[in-house]
């Protein structure tokens, strides 16, 4: 046999796991890491892509004493037990995510749980990657890794009910039936997995959290649980994009080539995705060969959410179609499991499984995509019972599990099948039942027009860090992304609209409704008030707070005080708001920011770490981000105070003049609608978008150099 593990080329790690249990589905995973969790006495290290501290881990009444809820129950471990230092990892999720997010996670999960439950988001990724690991390692001593983050939608029974009132709501709705595997291990291998939480732990925050305890106890795995392989080295194997001073790491890609082009007699697949085609090749390769394993691909019938669907199930079927025009010698099978209750509420197959002749077995948080690949952070745990044969059984027994929950049947029947057929392809056949569960053949019908309009893997489902400008090259057509022509179109609509207002206000009656004279006095009583500067001033100081509109200020300001008084009044106000602002930041540091910014401070720093007075003028009048959350940002970051306040000076003057001329114009305008009053109003109207045109360009080419 050619292939064999071998760290530094196909995986990180060969370590000695004691014992090793298969984990199917959320119910059990869920039970067991709140058992193994109760019995902690060191340290727990939660890695995720997402979690949520209100989801139940038990559905149904215990009594241990111990909470049901995943925060609730952290906190109470902490409380209870005075040398625990509980690590949660999670990732700093794009705000495309945040509606199905936990809202304040930070909140729930650090600030209001016991100091001793840590809490952070990773954003130590370059940009469009994502930290996808589903690790739990505690006490170094047991861990679980595989497909499952500890977040609402995932819990769910092997029988998938459709209707099954355990399962979390989403939307008031009782959430679709999900199918995925973790593993649990024992010893040295659980070790390893806790020296990788803290690696992620301290790229992202910096920080080394409290070292490792390595004194085994043998007390955490659960006296009931018993496992499916005992005494076996295993292997870990990691997905990870270049960034910084982080090398790229290829481990799992590496390993399913050289794992599939060894198979002799069958390959099972169970994964969410199927867009690589890295791994498409090398199945390819082995349908083009007349003596090859027969291959059988379990995915989900459509996957979560309408993007999913819409692109990377189209691309899934691109690359289906492709492997069936090789497959001379008919040795592939792409299924789904179906159940004649589940209507149109399919099974979410999320799991990320492959085994091998009854040889090799691997479990983890790579899908079979480009991202796992080669972009986001994954890591996945490899069996190999070629020197341990007495790890056979249990990955075969394994691959019979999954089976036979697809089929509805026992796990026994379908052992049994197998080694009588000899073939999974035709003991599934032999096995199908259509009034039960079953596994059914994936359609592969994809609209015309749907595949026509959908990119290719680069955009949607990209291997290496991606630019923002090529998305929008390539998902947006050439005409709609001209910000300066969009703009200056924009700004003759105003017009048009000021020049038609205007018109009404001269000969209808709209001018007996308002009139021009009662607002002049309006402004006028609070122009008189003493105080009214201080006010002024006071007002934009608040609304930097509250992220109030400053354009809306300005020409409140403006029409209250006249154009010069009222720019003096709008710039001083502004800067100071900025400067106040900027101070906090500084006070609150860059981790407390970085909970109230979240996945936007990064992109923020990057763009006004470069320092420099021109830099931060470019970010005044280019904003990468709300007026707010950048002064934040820029006091955390410490950018040189005197660049700040200079750049903010010049950066906010032009804008602020440009509102303060136009405001004015339209005021006039409005109070005395004369022809050449609306031809004046268009003028500066098109001098001030042009010379804003102008110096938008100007500022980015300097920004860059």
């Amino acid at each position: 046999m050619s292939f064999s593990l071998k760290p530094g080329e196909n995986c990180w790690r060969i370590e000695h796991a004691d014992r090793l249990r298969f984990i199917i589905d959320g119910a059990d995973y869920f039970d067991l890491f709140r058992k193994v969790l109760m019995r902690a006495r060191h340290s727990v290290y939660i890695v995720s892509w997402d979690i949520d501290s209100r989801v139940q881990l038990v559905r149904g009444s215990v009594t241990d004493g111990y909470p049901t809820a995943l925060g609730d129950l952290l906190n109470y471990c902490a409380k209870k037990k005075p040398d625990l230092h509980i690590y949660v990892l999670n990732w700093d999720f794009s705000m495309i995510l945040a509606m199905d997010r936990e809202w304040l996670p930070i909140y729930k999960l650090d600030w209001k749980t016991h100091k001793r439950v840590h809490f952070a988001l990773n954003s130590y990724q370059p940009s469009g990657a994502s930290q996808h690991q589903k690790i739990v390692a505690i006490d170094d001593e047991v861990a679980f890794i595989g497909g499952l983050d500890i977040t609402m939608g995932r819990w769910d029974t092997p029988d998938h009910k459709a209707d099954n009132e355990k399962r979390d709501r989403i939307d008031n709705r009782i959430s679709r039936p999900y199918h995925d595997v973790q593993v649990m291990v024992s010893g040295d291998a659980a070790a390893s997995l806790a020296d990788l939480a803290r690696d992620q732990w301290k790229k992202a925050t910096g920080k080394s959290p409290h070292g490792p305890v390595r004194k085994k106890q043998g007390t955490l795995w659960p006296d009931n649980v018993k496992p499916d392989i005992e005494d076996i080295d295993i292997a870990l194997a990691r997905t990870q994009a270049k960034y910084r001073k982080q090398a790229e790491i290829r481990e799992i890609q590496e390993f399913y080539r050289q794992a599939i082009r060894d198979a002799r007699d069958y390959i099972y697949i169970e994964n969410q995705y199927f867009t690589a085609p890295a791994i498409a090749d090398a199945i390819q390769e082995k349908l083009e060969k007349k003596e090859g394993p027969e291959i059988v691909m379990v995915f989900p019938k459509e996957t979560a959410g309408w993007l999913s669907q819409f692109t990377m199930d189209v691309l899934r079927v691109r690359l289906i179609r492709r492997l069936r025009k090789h497959d001379t010698y008919n040795r592939i099978t792409i299924l789904y499991p179906e159940s004649p209750d589940l209507g149109d509420v399919p099974i979410n197959v999320h799991a990320k499984v492959m085994i091998i002749d009854d040889r090799i077995a691997t479990v983890g948080s790579a899908n079979l995509n480009n991202r796992s690949m080669g972009l986001d952070n994954e890591c996945n745990l490899f069996v190999d019972s070629q020197s341990q044969e007495h790890a056979g059984k249990g990955i075969r027994l394994f691959r019979s599990r999954l089976l036979a929950e697809h089929l509805g049947t026992s796990t026994q029947v379908v052992d049994d099948m197998v080694k009588q057929k000899k073939s999974l392809r035709q003991s599934i056949d032999e096995l199908t039942n259509t009034d039960r569960r079953y596994l059914k053949a994936l359609p592969l019908d994809v609209p015309e027009d749907i595949d026509r309009v959908v990119p290719d893997t680069d955009v949607v489902d990209p291997e290496h860090p991606i630019k923002p400008e090529l998305i929008v090259k390539r998902l947006v057509p050439e005409e709609d992304h001209k910000p300066a022509r969009k703009r200056i179109v924009t700004w003759l609509f105003l017009i048009a609209f000021i020049a038609g207002l205007s018109a009404m206000w001269r000969w209808t009656p709209l001018s007996e409704w308002v009139n021009v004279d009662t607002l002049s006095t309006f402004i006028s009583m609070i122009r008189d008030i003493p105080a009214a500067p201080a006010l002024v001033v006071a007002g934009f100081v608040l609304a930097g707070f509250i992220a109030f509109p400053f354009s809306l200020l300005i020409i409140a300001t403006v029409l209250a005080f006249g154009s010069v008084q009222g720019f003096i009044l709008s710039l001083i106000g502004g800067t100071l708001s900025a400067l106040i602002i900027y101070y906090f930041g500084d006070l609150l540091g860059r981790s407390t920011v970085r909970r109230l910014a979240g996945s936007r401070l990064n992109n923020i720093s990057k763009t006004i770490a470069r320092h420099g007075v021109i830099t931060i003028v470019a970010v005044r009048i280019i904003p990468v981000a709300p007026f707010s959350v950048v002064n934040l940002v820029a006091g955390a970051s410490h950018i040189n105070f005197r660049d700040y306040f200079i750049g903010t000076m010049l950066g906010m003057t032009p804008g602020m003049l440009a509102v303060t001329v136009i405001a004015d114009r339209v005021y006039a305008t409005v109070k005395n609608p004369e022809p050449e009053n609306i031809m004046l109003l268009i003028m500066v109207v098109l001098v001030i978008a042009i010379a804003g045109f102008m110096l938008v360009r100007w500022l980015r080419r300097k920004s860059k150099e």
